[in-house]
């Protein structure tokens, strides 16, 4: 069973996609596109990104069915119960926690090795989070990380990521 979401995924994923662009730091290394052309060590993060973010979806999957049961209760139906809940949480099972700390946690960690890459082995961390997922296959992952709104990240007083 996939997750319920009530916008389309093609929809976040493009907005996904295209945000960080406009705001990314003079800093951000973004060069490669492909797995295929990355460093090893952001292939093993990668790797390590998609057991981390299986296991935030199963929590995630779990607690949205939780509150989305509980609304149904209090609402009476369905219908009502979902809109309850997306209007509480926009994301869906996206708001949950431990997909947030996974995303930004991972984010982060691909900026570190982008710096330790180097300048023509960097991967935009929206390429590396998202657009790797979709050529992965991995699609209730897509779907869910495409429910976000936008990414859980900010940058500093210098305009590095944070």
């Amino acid at each position: 069973m996939g997750l319920i979401t009530r916008y389309s995924p093609e929809l976040g994923i493009r907005r996904l996609l295209a945000q960080p662009r406009d705001v990314a730091p003079p800093s951000d290394i973004r060069t490669v596109q492909n797995r295929d052309e990355a460093s090893p060590a952001h292939g093993t993060l990668f790797v390590e990104y998609v057991a981390e973010l299986t296991e935030a979806y199963d929590i995630a999957a779990e607690w949205w069915a939780d509150i989305v049961s509980t609304e149904d209760e209090l609402q009476g139906s369905r219908e009502k119960a979902l809109e309850k809940a997306f209007n509480d949480r926009i994301a869906g099972a996206a708001s949950s926690p431990n997909v947030v700390w996974v995303i930004r946690r991972y984010w982060l960690k691909c900026v570190a090795a982008n710096a330790a890459a180097g300048e023509g082995a960097g991967v935009a961390a929206e390429i590396f989070l998202l657009q790797w997922l979709i050529n992965a296959g991995e699609q209730e992952l897509v779907k869910l990380v495409a429910c976000m709104p936008y990414w859980p990240i900010g940058q500093d007083e210098n305009g590095n990521w944070c």
